[in-house]
């Protein structure tokens, strides 16, 4: 059968950029009121942790890109397969005849970008661990399009499988 590869839309990582930026100025922001309020050594002391966390930013900026570009998704013909990380990679692959529940979410920064994750969900997934999703397709723009791809390849599974 027909395999679908699924790979974030553009907007996802500019959101995550957007976000870095924000975070980026609001810090940038109170260091210097910190800096100019607090008197030598702590000024000195602040500095110092603020350069570190320049370098930590910067290396956040230079991730983002590298994670966005590890993101892979496909819905095949008997499971769903998630792929990411940049330094560690990790594969989920999920049966059809396991996933319980498929849900969306879009927060509001999501719905600026127009953008939103799907959440495919098994049995296992929903005990003690709350309502952590077994694999999330994050960047998806066609929510329901995608949502419902799914529910057809489960339906689909389902059936010839009783066959």
């Amino acid at each position: 059968m027909n395999t679908i590869r699924l790979t974030p839309e553009k907007g996802q990582k500019s959101m995550w950029i957007f976000g870095w930026i924000i975070q980026f100025i609001l810090f940038v922001a109170l260091d210097l009121v910190l800096i100019f309020i607090l008197e030598y050594p702590a000024n000195l002391i602040l500095g110092i942790i603020i350069s570190l966390w320049l370098v930590i930013m910067l290396l956040i900026l230079v991730w983002i890109p590298a994670y966005y570009n590890s993101l892979e998704y496909s819905i095949n013909s008997d499971s769903i397969t998630g792929k990411k990380g940049v330094f560690w990679k990790k594969t989920v692959t999920i049966p059809y005849f396991k996933i319980t529940n498929i849900d969306i979410t879009q927060g509001p920064v999501q719905r600026m970008f127009n953008l939103g994750t799907i959440h495919c969900q098994t049995a296992g997934a929903a005990g003690p661990q709350g309502q952590k999703a077994e694999l999330k397709l994050v960047g998806i723009s066609d929510l329901e399009g995608v949502k419902e791809t799914i529910r057809e390849k489960i339906k689909g599974f389902v059936k010839n499988r009783d066959e």
